[in-house]
C-alpha cells in the first residue's frame, strides 16, 4: 500500500467508509427507490461531501483528531440519533406513490444537508478514517498539495460507492409498483428509527456507566 499514489489511497478509503450498511446507505436507496436516480445521487453526494470533511480533518492530525472525537463523542453521536429518529417518523408516516416520484431542487437540497449531518455526526467515520490513514502509512502528517491529494481521492472513492449504488437500485424501478411503497417506506422508517435509537443508547450507557 506505501507504493501506491496518494488519490488512489484516498479513492480506496472512500470506498470502503461509504460502502458498509448504515442508515445513510438505507436512505440513498430508498431515495432512489421513491424519488429517482437523481435524489439517490444527491442523497449520496451529501455523504460523500461529509466523508471528505472528515479526511482533510484526519489529515490535518491524527493524534488530535483521535483525541477530541474520543472526548466528544457524545456532541457527535446525539445529534446525528435525534436527525435519524425525525427522519425515521417522517418516513413512517409517509406514503409517496410511484407515479408522483419527482423531486424538486428544494427537496434535493434538503436530502443532502441531512446525509452530510448523518455522516459528520458518526463518530464511527471518523475513526475508521483515522485506523486506515495509520495503516496505509498516512498517520505522520501531509502537507497542503498531499492533504488535498488524499481528500480529492476520498471523496471521488465514495461518489464512485454512491453511483454505483444508485445504478444497481435504479435497475429495480420497473418491478417497484405503487402497493410496494407503504411497505418500503415502512422497512426504512424502522431501520432508521432503529439506528437513532442506537446512537443515543449508546452514548446514554456510556454517560452513566
Amino acid at each position: 500500500m506505501d507504493s501506491l499514489p496518494l488519490f488512489i489511497k484516498g479513492l480506496l478509503i472512500g470506498i470502503i467508509v461509504a460502502a458498509p450498511m448504515g442508515p445513510v446507505n438505507i436512505l440513498c436507496i430508498h431515495r432512489t427507490i421513491t424519488c429517482g436516480r437523481v435524489a439517490g445521487l444527491t442523497t449520496g453526494l451529501g455523504a460523500a461531501l461529509g466523508d471528505a470533511a472528515f479526511a482533510l480533518v484526519a489529515a490535518a492530525g491524527i493524534t488530535a483528531v483521535s483525541a477530541f472525537v474520543e472526548a466528544h463523542e457524545a456532541w457527535f453521536r446525539i445529534p446525528g440519533g435525534i436527525l435519524l429518529l425525525i427522519l425515521g417518523l417522517k418516513l413512517w408516516l409517509s406514503h409517496p406513490h410511484y407515479e408522483q416520484r419527482e423531486i424538486n431542487g428544494h427537496g434535493m437540497a434538503r436530502s443532502m444537508a441531512a446525509t452530510f449531518i448523518l455522516t459528520v455526526s458518526n463518530p464511527i467515520t471518523i475513526a475508521a478514517f483515522v485506523a486506515l490513514f495509520v495503516a496505509w502509512g498516512m498517520s505522520s502528517g501531509l502537507d497542503v498539495p498531499q492533504s488535498a491529494e488524499v481528500v480529492s481521492g476520498v471523496f471521488v472513492g465514495s461518489m464512485v460507492w454512491w453511483v454505483a449504488l444508485v445504478v444497481l437500485i435504479g435497475l429495480l424501478h420497473s418491478k417497484i409498483e405503487d402497493r410496494h411503497m407503504l411497505l418500503l417506506n415502512r422497512i426504512t422508517a424502522a431501520a432508521v428509527i432503529a439506528f437513532g435509537l442506537y446512537a443515543i443508547d449508546s452514548v446514554t450507557l456510556k454517560i452513566f456507566s
